[in-house]
């Protein structure tokens, strides 16, 4: 596929899960960085790199236990498992770095794709292991050392455990966007918790 249609494809991605998480009516706010207003909340410096990386979908959560809270989201549109364990294993490492130098943005990390990937460790992807795994993929630009055998003594387990127990990993479908609240049944509850003084 094309560098442009693949652009395409991305952005049609971020846009459908941000309307999909909305429709959970538990999203109070929620930004894309391809709002030119928003794109800055979204993205951080690695720490040994002239690069940085961004988030496509970041927000606030709503309600209950995640009331306030912050979460940073990156959308895979595929249609297939495709390179996806790759891309993930580098969102690893963003997220350990995330929450080690920007703890206050990162109270929950999600990774929403259409496509399942790397199903032989599917139930492992959000353990400590291979959060730890990911960091190391990226033990260079986290650590700014050249190997991995220098950077295993660098990674802050506790920081691992917590990256861990913050990661979420939904799978949505394009039948499945369709079993959502409408916006018009949304607006309702909002006005109703608004009016209740709750939202």
């Amino acid at each position: 596929m094309p560098g442009e249609a693949l652009h395409q494809l991305g952005d049609d991605g971020a846009r459908r899960a941000k309307r999909w998480l909305e429709s959970t009516t538990r999203v109070k706010a929620a930004w894309l960085n391809t709002d030119p207003h928003s794109a800055g909340r979204l993205e951080f410096p690695w720490p040994h790199s002239e690069w940085s990386f961004s988030y496509d979908i970041g927000g606030i959560l709503h309600g209950d236990e995640f009331a306030g809270q912050m979460f940073l989201a990156e959308c895979k549109k595929y249609s297939s498992a495709g390179d996806q364990g790759t891309h993930y294993q580098s969102y690893l490492a963003k997220c350990y770095v995330t929450r080690r130098d920007h703890s206050r943005l990162a109270d929950h990390f999600m990774w929403m794709t259409w496509h399942p990937f790397l199903v032989g460790t599917w139930n492992q992807l959000c353990e400590a292991d291979k959060v730890r795994e990911g960091v190391l993929s990226e033990h260079k630009r986290v650590f700014g050392v050249d190997s991995e055998e220098e950077a295993k003594d660098l990674i802050d387990d506790a920081i691992v455990e917590e990256v861990a127990s913050r990661l979420w990993l939904l799978v949505l479908s394009d039948k499945q966007e369709k079993l959502v609240i409408t916006p018009q049944h949304r607006g309702l509850i909002i006005k109703h918790e608004i009016e209740a003084g709750t939202w």
